[in-house]
């Protein structure tokens, strides 16, 4: 009877811990507080033991179910960071544990270590985790983003053009979003990992792709930085000063840059012909001589207050641009009885003095919850002049325009319990221009146009290989010019994608997006410019606003040293603004038209490959068929690929690049023959030195793009040449020095666009 009663109770004990299964959550945060995302987090029994783990989420917050009541050790782990083991005791169906904080790891990382995880493919996105050869062998943000060698992820380190088959990427650093200068001036050293998102969500839902880089962070200390670059072949120069001082939580920056270009050897040759209702045109132009010049200045200041709760940051930036005296001289020859031959001459002018502010604030409102603000201000000065003269005929024209330009963003993201999230996000561009013309004619224009969106973002997973991304939202478009009515409109727009990752090497992706978009605002006026003595470019107020269409299907694998993506896109868009050719008073219209529909089906494979520790290979091929139909009946088909070879020896970096050339259909309906592009550069680097110069084009004398439109009233035929398409050469020296204790790198993103309605015969 006691040996029965003894049964029981240890039966009814064992089923009594069985059924006292708990829930275990924290979050993992950095020496400076910020979320860690996918540490590692293992649970084991007190004999080590392994019983589950999990991965901590975006906010660095994670969550282990169905755990027994007992002690435990619970070990913490994460690429760059020191490990941690933790004894804790669950006792209660709830467990939620401190904030835990993982420190920076002091011991160099083995390079098999960050090899074997140098990418990570997560829910949302690539964790890129840049390895020694990668960080050293590169200056700016631009090289080590090469480095990296994304699939499908196109990096022009020169110009800073980042760009995927869907369009251009939208870059940040730390979450803020930047320009062409702050990427420029990144320095490597202090980037701790790029996040890639081939799938952008929450506040990176409204791009194509979005990349993160995340910088170390530092306390104190400052540094004076020097860069310069400068062009063998041809006069162009790059040169910028970065000067930062840190104090406790605030840090001083302040930027100052100077560019500038001057070149000549350009060779346009047309064959026009233009069908006038008295007679026929057939006429053939030549450049004879040319000379195109540009210099701009930028100086900006940076002041930036961080704490665990909230970041705040200001900016204040001057940008001036002047582009004097360019010019273009040659001969038109006449077809017909008479054969004529008349020299002509093109000259243009334009000036622009831009001031801007910019504020920005993130705050951490708790623990699963984010709110991100930023307000920008500009206003620009602007100045442009053309004249023309064939023979006895002349043209001018001279405007002068103020610009005023205001950005609005809101984004508010809360973290959910099973890794789901709501996001809302709210948009607003405001443009102002006023404008006077004279010369051939006068006018004044003014012109306005605001554009404002708000989508509601919903992110549900289905267990742990399926998530959905429900993104719908509106639109409200609207611009108004003096003495035309009012336009505007509000449409629905729609960002979604569902994902499936069978593997956490593997990703399947399916997006379906709706939107729309503005006119150019240089297109919205009543303006007309007289090109030369029949022609006349001629702006339309009326312009229907377009509607996209986007589907795409992705595929990426990464599998030991191979990085695949795969994919194919079509877009169609309804209303595409093109080109319009007619005939008034015997003169031939450029003007626009929004009554066409464009579409660009497309596929894509790309491939990396990490031969060894010095040896890296990327190859990406892409076909198209883009088609215009409606008003317009045009199709082209195309077929490119390029290539990249990274080798590194010491401080040494040999680099080999190739694209093929392509042929292109544009949303105007002009056809395009782009050359083919190759050529290599050597990077020496060694402490806080950087050397590097390369070759583009070395053994080509003649690349030549060339362009043709073909309407009933005109047709065109064009061949065009320069001195920076051929052989050039460039040197680029950067150093740094720093003092006291390092401190972060802080770029600029002084944006030295320059916005403009001004309708230009260019």
């Amino acid at each position: 009877m006691k040996r029965i009663l003894f049964t029981f109770l240890m039966y009814c004990s064992i089923l009594s811990t069985l059924s006292a299964q708990s829930v275990l959550t924290g979050k993992v945060v950095d020496e400076e507080k910020h979320d860690l995302p996918y540490v590692t987090v293992r649970l084991h029994q007190k004999d080590s033991t392994f019983v589950t783990g999990s991965v901590t989420d975006s906010l660095g917050i994670f969550e282990i179910k169905d755990i027994a009541q007992g002690d435990y050790i619970l070990k913490l782990s994460f690429i760059g960071y020191t490990s941690l083991d933790l004894p804790i005791h669950i006792e209660k169906d709830q467990e939620n544990i401190s904030t835990i904080t993982l420190p920076y790891e002091n011991v160099q990382l083995g390079e098999f270590v960050v090899q074997a995880k140098s990418v990570i493919r997560t829910k949302d996105k690539l964790l890129i985790l840049p390895d020694k050869k990668q960080v050293k062998h590169a200056n700016t943000g631009y090289d080590l983003l090469s480095n990296l060698m994304i699939p499908g992820l196109d990096v022009d380190r020169r110009s800073g053009k980042v760009s995927t088959m869907g369009g251009d990427a939208t870059l940040y650093i730390d979450g803020r979003k930047v320009d062409y200068r702050e990427v420029r001036s990144l320095r490597p050293k202090d980037i701790q990992k790029v996040e890639y998102y081939d799938n952008p969500t929450g506040k990176y839902a409204n791009d194509v792709v979005s990349i993160n880089y995340i910088t170390k962070k530092y306390k104190a200390g400052g540094y004076i930085s020097l860069d310069g670059a400068q062009t063998i072949g041809y006069l162009k120069g790059d040169y910028n000063l970065v000067a930062k001082t840190d104090y406790k939580n605030t840090s001083y920056t302040l930027f100052g840059g100077h560019k500038m270009s001057e070149y000549s050897g350009i060779k346009n040759e047309k064959n026009e012909t233009l069908l006038l209702p008295n007679n026929t045109v057939d006429r053939a132009s030549e450049t004879g001589a040319a000379k195109v010049k540009n210099n701009d200045q930028y100086v900006q200041l940076n002041i930036q207050n961080q704490n665990t709760k909230r970041t705040l940051l200001g900016k204040v930036s001057l940008v001036r641009n002047d582009m004097p005296n360019n010019y273009e001289v040659g001969a038109v020859n006449y077809a017909g009885d008479d054969k004529l031959s008349q020299q002509f001459k093109s000259q243009t002018d334009q000036y622009a003095l831009k001031p801007a502010i910019n504020l920005y604030g993130s705050f951490n409102l708790s623990e699963n919850q984010l709110l991100e603000t930023s307000v920008g201000g500009s206003y620009t000065n602007n100045e442009y002049s053309r004249n023309y003269t064939e023979n006895t005929f002349s043209s001018h024209t001279n405007v002068e325009e103020e610009f005023y330009n205001l950005d609005v963003n809101m984004n508010y993201a809360l973290q959910m319990k099973n890794q789901n999230s709501l996001t809302a996000q709210f948009y607003h561009m405001h443009k102002v221009s006023a404008s006077t013309y004279t010369g051939d004619k006068d006018y004044w224009q003014h012109l306005w146009t605001a554009e404002t969106l708000l989508f509601l973002e919903y992110m549900q997973r289905f267990g742990k290989k399926v998530s959905l991304r429900f993104s719908p939202g509106i639109s409200s478009l609207q611009y108004g010019l003096h003495g035309e009515e009012r336009v505007g409109s509000i449409s629905p727009r729609l960002r979604s994608r569902l994902t499936y990752q069978p593997r956490t090497n593997q990703q399947l992706m399916l997006a379906l997006n709706i939107g729309n978009s503005f006119p150019e605002i240089s297109t919205i006026n009543q303006v007309d410019q007289v090109i030369d003595m029949f022609q006349i470019k001629r702006g339309n107020p009326k312009l229907d606003k377009a509607n996209l269409y986007l589907t795409q299907l992705l595929y990426s694998l990464q599998h030991k040293a191979f990085n695949i993506q795969a994919s194919v896109y079509y877009l169609h868009v309804n209303h595409a603004i093109v080109n319009d050719y007619y005939i008034e008073n015997d003169k031939l219209i450029h003007s626009f038209r929004s009554d066409a529909n464009y579409h660009n089906l497309a596929s894509m494979l790309a491939v990396t490959w990490k031969v060894n520790d010095n040896l890296r290979i990327k190859a990406d091929g892409t076909l198209k068929r883009t088609m215009l139909t409606g008003s317009v009946s045009e199709s082209c088909n195309s077929l490119e690929g390029s290539l990249q070879l990274n080798y590194y020896w010491n401080d040494f970096s040999i680099n080999l690049f190739g694209r093929s050339a392509k042929k292109t259909l544009d949303m105007s309906s002009i056809y395009r023959d782009e050359y083919g592009k190759y050529g290599a550069f050597v990077g020496w680097n060694r402490g806080n030195w950087g050397v590097e110069g390369g070759v583009d084009s070395p053994f080509t004398k003649h690349n030549t793009t060339t362009a043709s439109v073909n309407t009933h009233v005109y047709n065109l035929s064009s061949a065009s040449s320069s001195r920076i398409f051929q052989q050039t050469g460039y040197v680029k020296v950067s150093y740094t020095f720093d003092f006291g204790r390092k401190t972060a790198r802080t770029q600029s993103d002084v944006n030295t666009n320059i916005n403009s309605a001004i309708l230009k015969v260019e």
